[in-house]
Order: C-alpha cells, then sequence, then structure tokens
C-alpha cells in the first residue's frame, strides 16, 4: 500500500527521536544502520568526518547511527549488493543504503521491485524541490525515485591558463570565443599545431597536440544526445538502438581527424598527467578531478614552472543543443523495517540539504540542490580551483542539457567495449599518419592517403557491430 508522502516519515522519525510504545526516551535502542560506498582515501576520510558529525549530533538526537564501510570499487559494490539481495551468500554482511548508478538500480528493480525503498513514497514534493531537477530526474524509474542524488560532477574544458595566455598573445586572431564549440577548438588546435611546429623550422611537422579528453565514450553519449539521438530507448520494453549514421560520422570527423593529424592527443594514462608534461595545453576533464590538476609544469629545459588553471565550460556543436555529462553516484535505501528506512532517509537529509555544500565540495563535485551557492558558502569552500569550478559546473548544470550514461543491462559491458574501441581506432589513425610522414609525405598529402571517407564508414559499422552484442 502506498504510503503518505512526508506525512509518514514525520511519524516515524517522531518515533525514533521520542520513543514509541510507552518506553522513554532514555530507554530508546540506537538505530544503526549501514551505508556502502566506493569512495577511497581523502574522499572516504571526508565522508567519515561528516558521519562521525552526524553521529555526535543529528543522529544523536534521532537514536540513529550510520556506519560506512568502502567496497572498493563501483563494480564490487554493486556486485555484492546483488549478492546480498539475491540472498545467494551466507556471510552475515547486511547493508541498509548504497551508492548507486542507474545500471545497478535497474537490474534490481527488474527482478523485484520491492528490494528498493521510493523516495516519493517518503518525501513530499516540497522537500523533493530542494533538489536539482535533472539530477533528481536520472534517478526516476517510471513514476518511483529510487535514487537520491547526493553529489554530482560534470566535465569542463581544464587549460594551463599560462600557455593559453602565450598562444593568444602570438595569435590574435584566436579567442576565449574559440573554445567555446567544437568548430572552434578544431580552428584552435589546427593553428596551435601550426604555431608550436613553426618554433622548430629546422624540425618539420614536430607541431604538439592542443587538447586531449579523458573520457572518449562521454564525448560520444552527450553530443548523439546534442545532435538529437538518444542513442537507445524502450519500445514495449524492448531495447532499441537510434545509431544515426550521419551524427556518428560528424562525431568521427570532429574527433578523429585532428586526432590523426597531432592536433589532438592522447598519450599517458590521464591527460593531467599529459598537460603536465607539456605535451598538452589542456583536456576535456570531469569537474570533479580539479584537484588534481598540476600546478606545475615541465618546460622544455626540464626545469618546474608553476602554471594557472583556466576553466571553461564544455564545448557544443554550433548547430546542436548545449549538452553535458552529469555523474556521480546517488543514493538507494534497501527495504527493511520502518524504523531502518525512517533512518536512513533521516541521514541522507541531513547529507544532502544541510551539509550538501560541505559534502560536495569536499569531494570537488557539485551539491545537488537546485538553488546556486550564495556568495558566503562560496567563500567557505577554500580551495580557490575547487570554488572556482563548482560554481562553473553548476551554472553549466543550470543552462545545458545534461545526460547521463547507460542503464540497460549490458549498458557497462557496452561503455568498456566503445572505450576500447574509440581508443583502439584514434591510436591507429594516428600510427597510420605518422607513417605517411616517415615516407615523406606533407600533412595534406598524408590526409589524403588516410581516406577518411572510408574510415568513416569503417567506424560506424564498427559502432554497429558493439551495440548489436548488447541485445
Amino acid at each position: 500500500m502506498k504510503k503518505t508522502a512526508g506525512f509518514l516519515l514525520t511519524i516515524l522519525l517522531v518515533c525514533l527521536i521520542t520513543g514509541c510504545g510507552g518506553r522513554a526516551v532514555q530507554e530508546r535502542e540506537t538505530v544503526r544502520v549501514v551505508l556502502w560506498h566506493y569512495y577511497n582515501d581523502s574522499q572516504k576520510e571526508h565522508l567519515d568526518k561528516l558521519i562521525d558529525e552526524y553521529n555526535q549530533t543529528a543522529g544523536a538526537q534521532a537514536h540513529i547511527e550510520v556506519e560506512a564501510y568502502s567496497q572498493g570499487t563501483v563494480n564490487e559494490l554493486s556486485d555484492k549488493v546483488s549478492i546480498i539481495l539475491n540472498h545467494s551468500t551466507n556471510d552475515v554482511e547486511t547493508v541498509d543504503m548504497f551508492l548507486a548508478y542507474r545500471d545497478i538500480v535497474t537490474q534490481i528493480l527488474q527482478e523485484d521491485a520491492e528490494h528498493l525503498v521510493n523516495f516519493k513514497e517518503y518525501y513530499s514534493e516540497q522537500e523533493l524541490a530542494y533538489y536539482n531537477e535533472s539530477y533528481l530526474k536520472e534517478g526516476c524509474f517510471g513514476e518511483g525515485l529510487y535514487i537520491l542524488p547526493l553529489a554530482k560532477s560534470t566535465e569542463l574544458l581544464l587549460m594551463n591558463q599560462d600557455r593559453l595566455d602565450e598562444f593568444w598573445q602570438a595569435n590574435p586572431s584566436m579567442g576565449e570565443q574559440d573554445l567555446q564549440t567544437w568548430e572552434g577548438l578544431a580552428r584552435t588546435a589546427q593553428c596551435y599545431y601550426e604555431w608550436t611546429d613553426a618554433m622548430t623550422p629546422e624540425i618539420a611537422d614536430d607541431g604538439q597536440a592542443f587538447i586531449g579528453m579523458d573520457v572518449a565514450v562521454n564525448y560520444f553519449i552527450v553530443q548523439n544526445n546534442a545532435l538529437g539521438s538518444s542513442i537507445y530507448s524502450y519500445e514495449n520494453q524492448e531495447l532499441q538502438f537510434d545509431l544515426q549514421e550521419d551524427i556518428i560520422g560528424k562525431l568521427f570527423d570532429t574527433i578523429y581527424i585532428p586526432y590523426t593529424k597531432g592536433y589532438y592527443g592522447a598519450y599517458g594514462k590521464f591527460r593531467s598527467d599529459d598537460l603536465r608534461q607539456c605535451l598538452l595545453a589542456g583536456y576535456i576533464g570531469s569537474s570533479s578531478s580539479i584537484s588534481y590538476f598540476p600546478s606545475t609544469v615541465m618546460d622544455e629545459s626540464g626545469e618546474e614552472k608553476h602554471i594557472q588553471l583556466g576553466i571553461y565550460e564544455y564545448p557544443y556543436f554550433a548547430d546542436g543543443i548545449k549538452t553535458a555529462v552529469q555523474q556521480g553516484a546517488g543514493a538507494a535505501v534497501i527495504a527493511g523495517s520502518p524504523e531502518k528506512e525512517a533512518a536512513c532517509l533521516h541521514f541522507l537529509k541531513w547529507l544532502t540539504q544541510e551539509k550538501g555544500v560541505e559534502f560536495a565540495a569536499a569531494l570537488s563535485y557539485m551539491p545537488a540542490g537546485r538553488e546556486g551557492l550564495t556568495a558566503e558558502q562560496l567563500a567557505g569552500i577554500q580551495q580557490e580551483n575547487n570554488r572556482k569550478g563548482i560554481e562553473i559546473g553548476m551554472r553549466q548544470s543550470s543552462t545545458y542539457q545534461m545526460v547521463s550514461g547507460f542503464d540497460f543491462e549490458k549498458g557497462y559491458e557496452t561503455r568498456q567495449a566503445l572505450t576500447e574501441y574509440m581508443k583502439a581506432y584514434q591510436q591507429a589513425g594516428r600510427e597510420e599518419f605518422i607513417g605517411y610522414q616517415k615516407q615523406g609525405m606533407s600533412m595534406e598529402e598524408a590526409a589524403q592517403a588516410m581516406d577518411y571517407q572510408q574510415k568513416r564508414a569503417a567506424f560506424y559499422e564498427g559502432i554497429v557491430e558493439i551495440f548489436g552484442k548488447a541485445k
């Protein structure tokens, strides 16, 4: 039977705080709930501190105690939750709430919707109005809300501002406006390559790449949506794919061709490492990675040089919708006793609302709230780069169409396959282009030899094959 949103939660919380059944407050047993997450290192430390604060303040008043345990990685956490819910273990471990993405919740709801708490049955519309609408939408399944947003990240263009300023000064026809669109970025990247190539006239075609991309598959997901394709949908509960050759061809041209020519690049494990080695001037990366942005780079002589971080909104196509990815797990609550459910909801509301800004800032994420940050809240974020990243990320989230990843049954496997495919395709293309140059071909001749039209068609067929395995 459907619960009355807000009212039942209030009654349950009153029972937790004051005691029910005639027992005195001091005789109330503490309700202990367990949270599973995948945070490690500093992120885990920040969460642990907040939980300690809750247990000593709001939790103590409500006779609630939260225990939190890291399960290592997202996949390890999801696997353990599935095992617990399927009763396929004799271990005594239990979990009451866990960090979740849409894919794991989709699987759980398909097996038995009664496994999870529907937040809409406890929180009123007014309470839910606190949260960013697009963040809430990601947690909705049908008429229910099964993932409560905690904090989110998006992708931004992160630049070595010192290097960028030097380039702009030498090339006054280029400017910040060219960083707004993919078309402008392509022009800028070519100009940057030619500018750096001219610095060593004795060596032909040794220009440097302008930017790289941390997660190429996000580009595929975001720009398909920006240009009119949701990639997949369900018709009569059957998974259907929408892989439009003209859209995927445009994505290919915009990234693959500049990559093979050396205008874009990817060298080490992370693009921030490439930037630190002065192999890139910037990269597309998660707003949550700003904490790890290099403060120094190695210049041509091997000396360390301090740099400033430049943060810009995620690029868009001139003829597309401004679109960006939103990332970051929310919280799901496992159905249990009324006392356990109420305790979880009490903690999550405290974490996201009373401590939302502090929690998000500590993780270099954006708060889940709908409203922007006040001047006082911004001033409370001590790290300048984090403060600027959160401010720009929140502005972007309020003006862009925000999309998330795959949530169909084989979504994770498909994402991994796409990641490897795009990486391998780009690397092979770059090696082929360099091979033509070593034969003595000019940039124009090498580009002609690449036969991009044939490669574009082959790239599309490879994409179709990957999604064909997801059905």
